[in-house]
């Protein structure tokens, strides 16, 4: 019988781009039924991250936990339309994905006597409620000597983490594993956003909001409790080891994320030609239209629609490559009414009838996107980590990436140096602020002038992505990491089991 992990993301959506069918009850089924994306800043990469991870490991059955959310109020947050009409049951709500190897399911557990959707911002003071109810169900399982590792992610997921540990250690004289993975830390948002608020940009309000102070003393203490620490990129590495976190370097390895393997895959040119000649997309009203893309050179950029993404600058790169170069169509995510793509289209309304602004995706039309674009840029001011290049790599579709974690990680070939041989990199790295759009501009028109080389560098990324990158390979680093802390551990002289008073952190 295998041992069980549980992973915590207590706030926002777990499903990412699939929900579950349901019974003639409004029980949820193990069909899993398409759905759109919901963007937000509680909805972004760390919530697809746990949820690939979740359905990748076969090693451990997995409990993805995260906070009940009623449906009526916001259904785009999951949960089942249970009793409909009367109070919904507070209880644990459990949803099911199974395969041949894999057993993994999302438990929904309240706490906070609502289910109004909360932000990660405040939904610190909920976790000791959410981890007792948690704890109950297990006990009531007879599920606590079962589970072997526990994970947290983000700050609240991390504090969650530490709390059921100590509560399972207390129960059990045993403690589980502790991984944590932060996605973002504290004080590098605190610097990033710190001269907008001295430049009175960010209000007194939201600057309390966000009370970088509590945050950071949270994971700081969530650090010192894991036994396992995985950064996402060496940039979040350095800042692990350095003030004001000073972590030990023996506890953090650096683990990016990975793709789906199963969705983003290269297609023939055959296939490619079928699928540009009138290709079908669904505009941001939400009407189908078609573009003819043969003979057309392709930039896309996908993800959120928020400043950080770089979408303006990306616009201000590709007006200047659109105007010398009429065979290029560029598409681009898009939101009605965001400030964000209204900027874009003033930048962009000389070439609007080669411009594509597209809705939020899932990810086989993500896939489609990248299968059929020559290049693919992130063009993000500043990314934790973004995985949009790896999908894009594992379309066999050549990328320029910012500034950003992946490119910490992947060292794609710097514009500037003209020495380098490109034929033999993964992808072009070319930052897009503005004093830097110089440098992206020179990837474009390096990329697009060269058909030969574009293909190489497609294919050297996508021989990169698969032999690195997929989930499976990332769940499986996980994985060795806990085995080797568990070895250690048994190896470990017994000290006394150290109480933690009321659980650990007070918050």
């Amino acid at each position: 019988m295998k041992k069980l992990k549980v992973m915590f993301s207590t706030h926002g959506l777990v499903e990412g781009d699939y929900a579950f069918n349901t019974d003639e009850k409004g029980f949820p089924t193990t069909e899993i039924i398409t759905k759109k994306v919901i963007t937000g800043q509680d909805t972004g990469g760390q919530v697809y991250y746990v949820k690939a991870l979740a359905t990748s490991s076969s090693n451990y059955d997995i409990d993805l936990v995260t906070r009940r959310v009623d449906p009526r109020i916001c259904p785009e947050f999951g949960g089942t339309y249970k009793d409909l009409g009367k109070d919904i049951n507070y209880t644990i709500e459990q949803q099911w994905h199974e395969s041949k190897a894999i057993r993994s399911r999302v438990l929904r557990v309240p706490a906070g006597g609502n289910f109004a959707f909360l932000p990660k911002e405040e939904i610190v003071p909920l976790l000791p409620e959410l981890v007792d109810n948690l704890f109950e169900f297990y006990k009531k399982e007879g599920a606590l000597d079962k589970i072997e590792v526990v994970e947290g992610h983000y700050r609240d997921g991390m504090l969650a983490a530490d709390m059921l540990c100590n509560k399972i250690e207390q129960e059990t004289g045993k403690r589980p594993i502790m991984l944590v993975t932060s996605h973002s830390l504290g004080h590098k948002k605190y610097e990033r956003n710190l001269p907008q608020y001295q430049e009175g940009k960010i209000t007194d309000e939201e600057w309390q909001w966000h009370n970088f102070r509590d945050r950071i003393k949270h994971e700081k203490y969530a650090f010192d409790r894991a036994d396992i620490i995985v950064a996402t990129s060496p940039d979040e590495q350095r800042r692990l080891i350095a003030e004001p976190y000073l972590q030990d370097i023996n506890k953090i390895t650096v683990i990016p994320p990975g793709y789906n393997s199963s969705v983003f895959y290269p297609i023939s040119a055959q296939e490619a030609s079928k699928l540009k000649y009138q290709f079908e997309y669904t505009d941001a009203d939400g009407n189908v239209q078609f573009i003819n893309l043969m003979n057309k050179k392709v930039v896309s950029s996908l993800g959120r629609v928020v400043r950080d993404k770089g979408y303006a600058e990306l616009s201000r790169s590709m007006a200047e490559i659109m105007k010398s170069e009429p065979n290029v169509v560029f598409m681009l995510s898009s939101e009605k009414s965001n400030p964000v793509t209204e900027e874009c289209e003033k930048i962009l309304k000389e070439f609007k009838d080669r411009v594509v602004f597209l809705p939020s995706l899932n990810q086989q039309e993500m896939a489609t996107i990248y299968r059929v674009s020559d290049i693919f840029v992130m063009s993000s001011l500043n990314e934790a980590f973004g995985m949009v290049p790896i999908e894009a790599m594992g379309c066999k579709t050549a990328v320029i990436v910012g500034r950003s974690g992946f490119n910490d990680f992947a060292h794609c070939a710097d514009i500037r140096d003209d020495s380098i041989d490109l034929s033999k990199e993964i992808g072009i790295y070319a930052p897009s602020q503005e004093e830097d759009r110089w440098r992206q501009i020179k990837a474009l028109k390096t990329l697009l002038g060269d058909e030969k080389l574009c293909a190489q560098m497609a294919e050297n990324g996508y021989e990169f992505a698969r032999s690195k990158l997929t989930w499976e390979k990332i769940s499986a680093q996980k994985d060795a990491l806990v085995k080797e802390a568990l070895e250690k551990k048994k190896n470990k002289s017994i000290h006394p089991a150290l109480k933690i008073k009321n659980g650990g952190l007070c918050l």
